[in-house]
């Protein structure tokens, strides 16, 4: 690539809507293919959202069309993902299924980077190192299985609550959140990871709007203000990155300085070290990478990335690539910060005492635990009268490392006997066989909006106190304590 100082970033500050942003990219493409894009921008983005495998069935999408009456069109290049072109993107939002973490409204093009990657092995460890608010993070979850390892990191301290709360909604359980710069990775942990996502914050210029990503104005400063961070980041996942591993990088702008000016940086600063996988066939039709911008002649390799203009398939703009790392790299190795767990008052449950809570919890609940934490890599942490799920990995390999939130609260014990959380049972209450109740329609939508129930004469699960509520389709919607009378609601709020 030619070196030159002079700025060639394009200024969008003054620019007022999508279409006239459109014409600084008009050289980049055909005059067919420019008017193809200036039409797509006239269109609002079909509403898209991911299903939850963690908690749905393989009918839970004809039986979602046949109860909002829904068109459902897959999405092509994710299996999980659907738009729905007839319905309003708060209809989407406010529909019981989205509030249970049963699917995740996601616009389509962010669905790519994720399915880039192989198939998750059982035991990967697997970095997102800009994660929040946590869309991509539910997604490395599925594809996983929620098995392995995802240390899901963001750098702002804003933005680690709503990534825990996406991630506690989708039911996952073997993640870690951390809120560290991304840039330390590669010095705290060389050549750990076996993949690793860079969603990298970008200046967003994706032309067609979606709630999540609005056009707005960027300098010419910030987006090289942008690039030289990103270029920092995705030096420190290649560090990260063991040899053989994967990365994807990816933003939702369809700026050359943060994308392919990026990438071709890198290949130049890691000849040798790696290299960009051909991930074409994973699109219905081509969409390469730039070969030539401007005055930059780009490695011919760019052509195996990404760049989803908006017309191609009807998506926000966006560019991805995947990387593997074919050779080692000398990396300088710095002590991550340690704070083991016994400090903030973790305890590890030893082999004794996990067999005997396993136990307990088989009795009241009908749930075989032992056999959920021996086949998915996980092991039992007190704090307090709570008790958590951990994945093994986490304290076998990152034991001191300070995180924000762990795996899934499993629930607490108080005088009425134990109480399992509301993100367990949204997840793992239909398998039960004990201590559930299912609630006819009428009842169902009572209890859905915070209501109590009245239940004389109704024969309820005699022991134990707490009661895993299903609604008349076998949904999991909380927990009840046992009254004389009937079920106290023990949800916070009216979920609809």
């Amino acid at each position: 690539m030619k070196r030159k100082r002079k700025q060639t970033t394009i200024e969008v500050a003054s620019l007022p809507s999508p279409t006239v942003l459109a014409e600084a990219y008009r050289n980049l493409l055909s005059a067919a293919e420019y008017q193809e894009l200036l039409a797509s921008l006239e269109k609002p983005l079909p509403p898209s959202f991911r299903i939850n495998p963690l908690k749905t069935t393989p009918d839970f999408i004809p039986r979602l069309a046949d109860k909002y009456g829904w068109q459902l069109e897959p999405i092509p290049f994710c299996p999980t993902g659907y738009r729905v072109p007839n319905a309003a993107p708060s209809a989407l939002s406010t529909a019981l299924e989205h509030k249970l973490g049963m699917y995740y409204i996601q616009e389509a093009a962010s669905m790519l980077p994720v399915e880039l990657f192989s198939t998750p092995g059982s035991t990967e460890l697997i970095l997102d190192m800009a994660a929040s608010p946590g869309g991509k993070t539910t997604h490395l979850v599925s594809r996983s299985g929620d098995r392995g390892l995802i240390l899901a990191n963001d750098s702002s301290q804003g933005r680690i609550q709503s990534l825990r709360f996406v991630l506690q909604n989708w039911g996952a359980v073997n993640y870690a959140v951390t809120r560290f710069p991304a840039e330390r990775f590669g010095e705290w942990y060389p050549g750990v990871f076996d993949k690793i996502l860079l969603d990298a914050p970008c200046s967003m210029q994706g032309l067609r709007t979606a709630e999540s990503h609005p056009v707005r104005p960027v300098t010419s400063r910030e987006s090289s203000q942008l690039s030289r961070r990103q270029r920092a980041m995705l030096t420190s996942a290649l560090h990260a990155l063991r040899v053989g591993g994967e990365v994807v990088y990816s933003t939702c702008t369809l700026l050359p300085e943060e994308d392919e000016m990026v990438v071709d940086a890198i290949l130049r600063e890691f000849a040798g070290v790696v290299e960009l996988t051909d991930v074409q066939q994973s699109l219905p039709r081509p969409a390469p990478g730039l070969l030539h911008y401007q005055e930059f002649d780009f490695s011919a390799s760019l052509q195996h990335a990404i760049r989803l203009w908006p017309h191609r398939l009807d998506t926000a703009g966006f560019f991805a690539c995947h990387i593997r790392k074919t050779a080692p790299l000398v990396s300088p190795a710095k002590p991550p910060p340690f704070r083991p767990l016994d400090q903030v008052a973790y305890h590890v449950f030893s082999a004794r005492e996990e067999d005997a809570f396993c136990s307990e919890f088989i009795r009241a609940f009908g749930f075989d635990l032992a056999a959920d934490l021996s086949a998915n890599g996980r092991t039992l942490v007190r704090h307090y009268e709570q008790v958590f799920i951990f994945p093994l990995m986490l304290l076998e390999r990152f034991s001191g490392l300070p995180v924000q939130a762990a795996g899934m609260l499993l629930g607490e014990q108080n005088p009425d006997g134990f109480l399992p959380s509301q993100a367990w049972v949204s997840r793992y209450g239909a398998q039960c066989t004990r201590a559930v109740m299912t609630l006819d329609e009428e009842s169902s939508s009572a209890w859905l909006k915070g209501e109590n129930l009245d239940l004389p004469g109704a024969k309820l699960p005699e022991d134990p106190r707490y009661i895993i509520i299903l609604d008349h389709t076998g949904v999991p919607l909380g927990r009840a304590l046992r009254t004389p009378s009937g079920l106290k609601n023990l949800v916070r709020k009216k979920v609809i």
